[in-house]
């Protein structure tokens, strides 16, 4: 009788470690729980491929126009003008500037596509960037010129804007 309780005591135990354990790694694969908004722009990546800090950015309003390189390069290629940041979440000048980069854009009432270099490093060789920040702005799939660094301020980023849009 004894070892009847002490077996199925071990039993139970078992069975509630499994539990727990299939609880706990059965929602890391769900890409929107990594963030409270369910925001999960990197569709061709599983979410344990994805670095921490880049994690850690999924809720910053700031980072919500991301895209995979695919999606880059269709909206690149789709014959209008466009403008593409490239950024890293380790990058303390991308820190920095995407504040000042957003309010630009949104006072311009303009669309711009993020482009997360620290999780598509080929990123680099495609776009020939040598540093982040970097804001790209091509028509008909072609570069037309760039702004690299942060100005510190959103009126620079403006007036590229205006420049590109021919609006200077």
């Amino acid at each position: 009788m004894g070892n009847k309780i002490f077996y199925g005591i071990i039993a139970l135990v078992v069975v509630i470690f499994a539990g727990v354990f299939i609880f706990m790694s059965s929602g890391s694969d769900d890409p929107e729980s990594l963030s409270e908004s369910g925001y999960y722009p990197y569709t061709d990546k599983e979410p344990g491929e994805l670095e921490g800090s880049t994690i850690d950015k999924l809720d910053n309003e700031d980072y919500q126009h991301n895209k995979t390189p695919e999606e880059v390069k269709e909206t690149v290629n789709s014959g209008e003008g466009e403008f593409v940041y490239l950024w890293s979440p380790t990058c303390v000048h991308c820190e920095a500037a995407t504040p000042f980069l957003m309010d630009a854009f949104n006072s311009e009432d303009q669309e711009i596509t993020q482009l997360n270099v620290l999780e598509y490093q080929q990123a680099w060789q495609d776009y020939q960037i040598e540093a982040t920040p970097t804001l790209i702005y091509f028509e008909d799939g072609e570069e037309v010129d760039r702004f690299t660094g942060n100005p510190g301020n959103s009126e620079d980023y403006v007036s590229f804007i205006n420049a590109m849009n021919g609006e200077e």
